[in-house]
């Protein structure tokens, strides 16, 4: 059985929800004993602590939160280094005016630790392959992608009707992303008065010419909003920051049978086949081409839902994506092993 500490950010995370605590039932099937501390709100001591008692462990599992270089060069001499990410903590955020604080992605400080981190590292498990290639650039060898996973549902509801709605979920900084479609949506809803646009977020986007619905995010109704939509959507700029992005809310829609539509850039690529289980867009023009077609033709929401819900389940599916990270452990553990 191979012994794991999981040092993480917070439980109301969805990098944690998502990329820890899903996978924690199941680990025991792999041969993984995994346990979990959050170390964010820890004092000094507390995680001077933690770091001393590592070796008690055959890895230890950092959660996106790169620590301090001290931290991180005693953790990694008391055990084996898994470093586990999805975003490009090395780029400004799309969204963010002006200079990042110390603490967020893309500052002087963030990059040092993150650095740090990744040389140190006996396994990177990187969310894309934007995140994989930075990472190669300090570790190489033990660098691998592995997708934000999704836990399989039940077969989703089939709709019927003439109301076609277009869904967007995410968080509240991410609301920004939807300006760049706007002209796109605004022009459909005009000239398809059948069609809704539904956000599902902390609050509801603020300056746009399209009228979106508003419904509050929570964990008990995300699913119930997941199958009330027709088409689920990802616009993003294609910058640093958006092509380390891992594509999540896309895996979302594709879990619930939805066609979607993505902006071109990064993870998107890979998750979307286009023209098969939706469409990728790099303009305006092309948003507004996408949401028509789909609009139009309630035969092909099925058809491309249902090519969505099948590359989700031989991809992002979480068994799938934990079988994988189980074997990597695995072969590593063998290899530490055999080189003592």
């Amino acid at each position: 059985m191979i012994r794991i500490l999981c040092l993480h950010l917070a439980e109301n995370r969805a990098s944690y929800r998502y990329r820890v605590e899903q996978f924690l039932p199941y680990w025991k099937e792999y041969g993984i004993d995994m346990q979990t501390i959050r170390i964010t709100s820890k004092s000094y001591p507390e995680k001077l602590s933690i770091a001393l008692r590592c070796g008690e462990y055959d890895y230890v599992w950092l959660q996106r939160k790169p620590l301090t270089p001290l931290f991180t060069a005693i953790i990694a001499r008391k055990s084996r280094l898994i470093y586990d990410y999805d975003d490009a903590l090395y780029a400004v955020e799309s969204y963010l005016k002006g200079k990042p604080k110390p603490t967020q992605p893309g500052s002087k400080q963030s990059i040092r630790r993150l650095n740090a981190v990744l040389k140190r590292s006996s396994i990177i498990f990187a969310g894309s392959e934007a995140l994989a290639s930075y990472s190669r650039r300090f570790n190489p060898a033990n660098t691998f992608i592995i997708p934000t996973a999704y836990t399989k549902l039940p077969e989703p509801p089939s709709k019927s009707g003439p109301e076609v709605t277009i869904g967007w979920i995410g968080n509240t900084g991410n609301l920004y992303f939807l300006s760049m479609i706007d002209q796109a949506a605004a022009s459909i809803q005009s000239r398809f008065p059948n069609v809704r646009f539904s956000v599902m977020s902390g609050k509801a986007p603020e300056g746009l010419q399209t009228k979106w619905e508003f419904v509050n995010w929570s964990k008990e109704t995300e699913a119930a909003w997941l199958d009330s939509i027709d088409i689920g959507i990802m616009p993003l700029e294609d910058d640093e920051w958006s092509r380390g992005k891992c594509a999540f809310k896309l895996l979302q829609y594709m879990a619930h049978g939805k066609p979607v539509v993505a902006s071109r850039v990064g993870a998107n690529i890979d998750a979307v086949i286009c023209g098969k289980s939706g469409f990728l867009a790099s303009s305006e023009a092309e948003w507004e081409s996408a949401f028509e077609s789909l609009v139009s033709n309630s035969e092909q929401r099925l058809r491309m839902g249902q090519e969505s819900l099948k590359h989700f389940l031989a991809t992002y599916e979480r068994e799938q994506v934990q079988k994988r990270m189980a074997t990597i452990l695995h072969d590593h553990f063998r290899q530490c092993r055999k080189d003592k």
